[in-house]
């Protein structure tokens, strides 16, 4: 089938339905069909879904757009973030973020039957024209497409869009046209710590209630605000000190984005002994230099992942030591951390951590704005806005 034949669309609940049957084999894991069916459900009903911030997209025939012989799927997820550009001339050098919606896109499958043929390359490549916040800035729809797809009632455009890739560096080729880049991707640095015993005692004063918080999940809802804001004043901050021609920008944690990491791994965690209550600490200070993390936990291996950190070197040691008594207290092998800042990485030395390029789960960026992609540096690539 051509290409120019096919377009993308919003599916039905019944190609919904069917996405998740084609995907269940290869990406089952440890659950159950019916696991991974209500794992599904769970997302659709959760907060980073709701209110038409998720949209499940097939690519079809032009002629028959609610078929099941769809070649192949994916999601998208709207969110907020934050992008700050060189500052306005007409607010002289005042550094001001701004709001935006953004997107991140997952779940990319290609039945085996409908592989090697080009299908998810131009899925993908189409999302971009009902994504971006302005396609005029692309060069001309490609006519051997047809005709570029409408963006659907709902769907918001963004100016920029993110994904996680298993397939290396395969979404750089998927832009807008032949000559655009797709999804670029950005450093991938990851941080682990084995805390198989006997590595899971903890000095008793560095996880004292005391000197932590700890927090549950309604805990996190009054979070989000507060560490929103401190993100906000960190951009203002790197954009200070940074060449005015650079452009910084971020995944905002609230509206359910850092919970999904909770709800795609409930199917483990709550089987867990003793059960879990708490999913973050923040330390009992009342300065702006208060540490915090947040976290959900993934297998294989047992692995407590932390969706969210901020800390300084002075508090830091004190916060790993926590993450590693939780880590022993659940039974897991090994703590992760994505994108731990440079300024903390020299601390872990004394800690027993190993520093890595993971091979999956690759951040990628499409910047959809008229400022150059290099321009562009994508801050808090941590697990909290992977999806």
């Amino acid at each position: 089938m051509s290409l120019s034949s096919l377009s993308i669309f919003p599916a039905t609940p019944v190609q919904v339905q069917e996405s998740r049957r084609r995907s269940f084999v290869q990406w089952k894991g440890h659950m159950s069909e019916e696991q991974y069916f209500h794992r599904g459900t769970e997302v659709e009903q959760g907060e980073s879904a709701t209110n038409g911030k998720l949209t499940v997209w097939v690519l079809s025939p032009r002629d028959d757009p609610e078929s099941l012989d769809f070649k192949c799927s994916c999601m998208t997820f709207r969110r907020k973030g934050l992008v700050v550009r060189r500052p306005n001339t007409l607010l002289g050098d005042t550094i001001v973020p701004e709001e935006v919606c953004c997107h991140g896109l997952a779940a990319v499958f290609t039945p085996e039957r409908f592989r090697r043929q080009g299908y998810a390359k131009h899925m993908v490549r189409l999302l971009h024209w009902v994504l971006a916040i302005d396609p005029s800035l692309f060069p001309a729809f490609p006519e051997a497409w047809g005709s570029p797809p409408q963006r659907p009632i709902g769907v918001h455009p963004g100016h920029f869009s993110a994904l996680w890739s298993d397939v290396g560096d395969f979404y750089r080729s998927c832009g807008p046209t032949d000559n655009i880049e797709g999804w670029v991707l950005r450093d991938a640095s990851t941080t682990i710590w084995d805390v198989k015993p006997p590595n899971v005692d903890a000095p008793a004063d560095s996880v004292s209630d005391e000197k932590w918080r700890w927090l549950a999940v309604d805990d996190l809802q009054m979070l989000y605000p507060v560490d929103e804001e401190r993100l906000k004043q960190e951009l203002i901050a790197k954009s200070a000190a940074l060449d005015s021609r650079k452009t910084l920008l971020t995944f905002l944690p609230g509206e359910g984005v850092e919970m999904f990491q909770r709800t795609r791994s409930e199917y483990f965690w709550e089987k867990l002994e003793p059960p879990v209550t708490h999913w973050g600490v923040i330390s009992r200070t009342s300065d702006d230099e208060s540490a915090f993390a947040t976290w959900t936990f993934e297998r294989p291996p047992k692995t407590l992942l932390v969706t969210r950190l901020s800390a300084n070197q002075e508090n830091f040691g004190d916060l790993v030591s926590v993450l590693k008594y939780v880590a022993g207290r659940h039974g897991m092998e090994r703590i992760e951390i994505w994108c731990l800042p440079d300024t903390l990485k020299s601390v872990t030395q004394n800690h027993g951590a190993i520093h890595f390029e993971r091979k999956e789960h690759l951040p990628a960026l499409k910047w959809y704005g008229a400022e150059s992609p290099s321009d562009v540096i994508w801050l808090n690539r941590e697990r909290f806005c992977w999806c």
